[in-house]
């Protein structure tokens, strides 16, 4: 440790204060002691006497001087000692980090805060130089300032700067140099103080990032808008979202009153009192929907709120956040009819005529009055969409539910259930057989030919089924099921025709339990198996999924359409245990796929109406996961709208519980059902599936095309991912990247395949992916 230069000097004078001291009582002793003793004494041996006496007296005062001089150099000594140790103590502990660095930067003495601060020990650092540890970008810096320092421009210097500590991430401190004096016994050297910023220097640095990163999403936000303003409404703040929404420059709007730019003037008043109320209180106004007005005098309808910012000194400033809810309402209004109507015939769906159904029989049976329901199915319908292509089809739907509606009166209801099939609600019917003579007018308008697209002529037939009020039943769903049931029978009675639903058609329940045996035995025997339709991420092109689909091959019948057996299974309970070989199927075949060291891919799997009605869905799954293996997040479970509505706390909490335990849940057909947005955003879904009979007409048909982009930005909206079923042209995936969906499905890409298949398909991918 080195010694206190202060204390050095003064010692170096004390020996020559004591020569002194000596010197000047010795020559004052000697000159003047003997001739004062010789005036004072005149006889001879006292004077001899005396002499000693004054002998003696010399050598007391000397040595009381010496005792003076020697304990005020004991006491100076002390001192010292003291003011060192409590130096070396105050270096040595000091909150700060210190170090004695010398003039070509290496160490001579560090405290134990410098060695902590850096993570070396004093030893290590001794070894090594202020420029060893020094972060590059700032050594230059510090240098600069060392050399000035050392060419007397400066005595000393502060700066922050970065070190390098032992393990490798940066220190920012707040270093303090000084230049010391030189003396004899030493060099000059540098006094380094050092204090470690670095929870400082990052608030600071994530401080300015936040601001950043709120000043670019005020300023860059397309769809929400953010106006600051005073207490008399002129504008402060306007960020780019306003420009857009509002169609005022940011210069057009700085400066001018709120209530000029976008409040209509209904509304001026309102708008003013509760300004002046957020200033005073500092309290902001609820949110709420308001209709404003663009630069063109056009209406915005917008989602506002308000915050009020009070800083000290200063007054108060208010900042309103605009949702421009314009393509929301324009998304809200295509979704309710698509709730409610068809989108291709626009004509009322399968919920909506249900709905007029039951208000119907309420005022049947309270009036007793007659009604029929009617369901009509084209005949061959199939030949023709297959022969002319879908286009063709569907402009032939169209046509024929114009023919329809031109037949239906003021108290008939037409209604398109899907595919070709049509229902007909007949009010206040006078006698019953007043139901067959409407059914043969539908018959005999259909009958006439009609011309498609490129002159494309096509006589149709139908076939219909009746059901009554109430002879046959009081019920919506059994009148539906009557007249289903009847119209099958028009059909099998040759067809173009229609038939009452009667006690006789529980013959065909007979062939209904045929079916139902020969599945049972198809189970039991194993020949259902499942195929695999690769999903596609649509950004790179990947398979990042498969969507299991059943398959039955009977050794008598062949081929099993899965729209003849699955209805079958619904209705006589064999789905659940379907569902639950289709999904041990997916979870065994996607562990063994995980083992031969496959990519992984997500597995999804179709859940009925029936397996979320049972109410063990849950365990089932939870218990084939464990049996497998298979991880569950890799697991997805397709859910139709229908089921979704059937009860719907119980399906949010057992879809909650699905999503605890990891499991991918996606709401399937969409666009076909009913379900409400409201309802739709309590679902803890992931994926939301595009119906592929929207993707069918994606490319020529507007109408479709535009509620597939109203559906995708619904689910984006909504935080789900969208995946489109059943594109199979290069075109439809186009407009669907175009769209911003996220993945597809389709024949485009690749069929159905059975595993191996599949697993070869995953193979080739893999195989690609190395190559690149």
């Amino acid at each position: 440790m080195s010694k206190p230069k202060l204390t050095f000097n003064k010692w170096h004078y004390y020996p020559l204060l004591g020569a002194a001291i000596y010197l000047l009582f010795g020559i004052i002793w000697i000159s003047f002691s003997d001739s004062l003793l010789v005036a004072l004494v005149t006889e001879p041996a006292a004077l001899m006497r005396y002499q000693t006496y004054k002998g003696f007296a010399y050598i007391i005062i000397t040595a009381i001087i010496a005792w003076f001089l020697l304990k005020q150099r004991y006491h100076f000594a002390n001192s010292l000692a003291d003011s060192e140790q409590l130096l070396d103590l105050t270096f040595e502990h000091a909150a700060a980090g210190m170090a004695y660095v010398a003039t070509n930067g290496s160490f001579v003495q560090l405290n134990k805060e410098f060695c902590n601060i850096l993570g070396y020990s004093a030893a290590e650092l001794r070894q090594m130089s202020f420029q060893q540890i020094t972060h590059p970008m700032d050594l230059s810096k510090d240098e600069t300032l060392l050399q000035r320092t050392l060419a007397g421009e400066l005595q000393r210097y502060s700066l922050e700067k970065r070190y390098l500590h032992k393990n490798g991430h940066v220190v920012w401190a707040r270093l303090s140099v000084a230049l010391l004096p030189k003396d004899h016994n030493s060099t000059a050297r540098f006094l380094s103080v050092i204090q470690d910023i670095s929870a400082v220097a990052l608030a600071q640095q994530q401080l300015q990032e936040s601001e950043l990163r709120f000043r670019a999403l005020l300023d860059k936000m397309p769809n929400i808008s953010v106006q600051g303003y005073n207490e008399t409404g002129t504008t402060l703040y306007w960020n780019k979202g306003s420009e857009l929404i509002y169609g005022y420059s940011r210069q057009e709007a700085l400066g001018n009153n709120l209530l000029d730019l976008i409040i209509p003037q209904r509304m001026h008043e309102g708008v003013k009192e509760a300004i002046s109320l957020m200033a005073s209180s500092g309290q902001p106004r609820a949110a709420e929907e308001l209709t404003l007005q663009r630069k063109d005098g056009s209406p915005v309808t917008v989602y506002s709120s308000h915050a009020v910012i009070i800083l000290p000194d200063k007054k108060p400033q208010i900042y309103c956040i605009d949702i421009d809810l314009t393509e929301r309402k324009q998304q809200e209004a295509k979704l309710a009819f698509l709730a409610e109507y068809d989108p291709l015939t626009h004509l009322p769906n399968r919920h909506l005529f249900a709905t007029k159904l039951e208000q119907a029989l309420k005022v049947a049976r309270r009036e007793h009055l007659q009604l029929a329901v009617l369901i009509l199915d084209l005949d061959n319908f199939k030949t023709i969409n297959d022969s002319y292509g879908h286009n063709a089809g569907d402009l032939l739907l169209k046509r024929i539910a114009e023919k329809l509606n031109i037949c239906c009166g003021e108290n008939e209801t037409l209604a398109r259930l899907g595919g070709d099939e049509f229902a007909i609600l007949i009010e206040h019917l006078p006698h019953p057989e007043d139901a067959a003579r409407f059914a043969l007018e539908l018959l005999k308008s259909l009958q006439q030919p009609l011309v498609l697209e490129f002159d494309i002529e096509v006589s149709s037939s139908a076939s219909i089924g009746i059901s009554l009020f109430p002879q046959h039943t009081d019920k919506v769903e059994a009148l539906m099921q009557g007249a289903d049931a009847a119209l099958y029978k028009a059909k099998a009675d040759g067809r173009n025709t229609y038939s009452y639903y009667t006690d006789q058609l529980t013959a065909l329940a007979r062939a209904r339990l045929v079916v139902e045996a020969r599945l049972r035995q198809a189970l039991k025997l194993e020949q259902l198996e499942c195929y695999y339709q690769a999903q596609i991420d649509l950004s790179n092109n990947q398979i990042v999924g498969a969507e299991l689909l059943i398959r039955w091959f009977d050794a008598e019948q062949g081929y099993i359409a899965p729209d003849q057996f699955i209805p079958v299974a619904e209705s006589c309970g064999l789905i659940h245990e379907i569902g639950q070989f289709v999904l041990k199927q997916a979870c065994t075949q996607g562990q063994t796929w995980l083992k031969q060291g496959l990519p992984a891919v997500r597995l999804a799997v179709n859940v009925s109406t029936h397996q979320f009605s049972k109410g063990d869905l849950e365990q089932d799954v939870s218990r084939i996961l464990q049996q497998t293996g298979f991880p569950a997040h890799l697991l997805e479970l397709e859910v139709t709208e229908s089921a979704l509505m059937q009860d719907k706390d119980k399906v949010i909490h057992i879809m909650q519980q699905l999503r605890a335990a990891g499991i991918r849940l996606a709401i399937d057909d969409f666009g076909t059902g009913y379900s409400s947005l409201a309802y739709l955003q309590q679902l803890p879904l992931d994926v939301l599936k595009v119906d592929r009979r929207f993707i069918d007409r994606i490319t020529d048909n507007e109408d479709d095309r535009q509620i597939s982009r109203a559906i995708i930005e619904l689910g984006h909206t909504l935080r789900f991912e969208v995946l489109a079923e059943g594109v199979e042209t290069a075109e439809q995936l186009a407009l669907l990247k175009d769209m911003a969906c996220d993945y597809y499905q389709g024949y485009y890409y690749s069929k159905p395949l059975p595993a191996e298949a599949f697993r070869q398909l995953l193979l080739a991918q893999s195989a690609m992916q190395q190559q690149q």
